[in-house]
């Protein structure tokens, strides 16, 4: 491997874990507006998964969509539970 090649590699490796965390934050933001307007679906839920989808494929933003559904409804219950 020459030189470019490692350093297109990396590069190419470093912009997937940034578009990786730029999804992450954007579904963290919509999660908590989510959870502030009463849990109702809005437009930004819709736009953050289609910019999301776009950005990073239709394949890693359902992992990422799932995951984050997964732990905001973790923490509902266990604030459910804590609050009775």
């Amino acid at each position: 491997m020459t030189s470019r090649s490692v350093l297109a590699a990396a590069e190419s490796a470093v912009l997937e874990r940034m578009a990786v965390s730029r999804a992450n934050l954007v579904t963290a933001r919509v999660t908590a507006h989510l959870q502030q307007t009463g849990g109702k679906p809005t437009v930004t839920l819709l736009a953050a998964l289609l910019v999301g989808s776009l950005v990073m494929g239709p394949r890693k933003i359902v992992g990422v969509v799932v995951r984050n559904a997964f732990v905001a409804w973790i923490a509902k219950t266990v604030r459910r539970i804590a609050g009775t």
